[in-house]
């Protein structure tokens, strides 16, 4: 049999669990008939999503596209082998947080968000924008060895 049988669904627990677990994924804006796909790291809480954009110069094109953005589709995914991996597509729209839930975004991103080491820049401090994606739609398929 092909290996698509092996492919089955993920339960709503099993995608939370999933997201929790992960830090980073691909992130997809658009404007207009423009995609742009982005690799992000994450927080994740029940329902949300929650990123931090860093401002490398003067204008960013990911806040332009998140802005520009109706509906944003976040791409998570883990591959151990060719019948052992999982994925989930988690999709609503995405709002600029304010400053002052900050704090929040901070630490929600700091539970389970892989963060890249920037230490190469020096004493540069790099602004920071937060994001929360409202998750209205998420799917997930997985297929393991122990499913065949």
């Amino acid at each position: 049999m092909s290996d698509e049988r092996a492919a089955t669904p993920m339960s709503d627990a099993e995608i939370d669990r999933f997201l929790r677990e992960q830090g980073t994924g691909v992130l997809s804006l658009a404007d207009g008939d423009d995609a742009y796909a982005v690799p992000v790291s994450f927080g994740y809480e029940t329902g949300r999503a929650l990123f931090g954009f860093y401002m490398f110069g003067e204008t960013s094109r990911k806040e332009s596209y998140a802005a520009a953005t109706d509906r944003a589709c976040l791409v998570v995914y883990e591959v151990a082998g060719r019948t052992d991996w999982r994925s989930v597509l988690a999709a609503g729209p995405l709002t600029e947080v304010p400053p002052e839930s900050w704090d929040k975004v901070g630490a929600s991103i700091s539970d389970n968000a892989w963060t890249p080491d920037l230490s190469e820049m020096g004493d540069r401090r790099l602004p920071v924008t937060g994001y929360e994606l409202t998750i209205e739609e998420a799917t997930g398929r997985r297929a393991t060895s122990r499913d065949s």
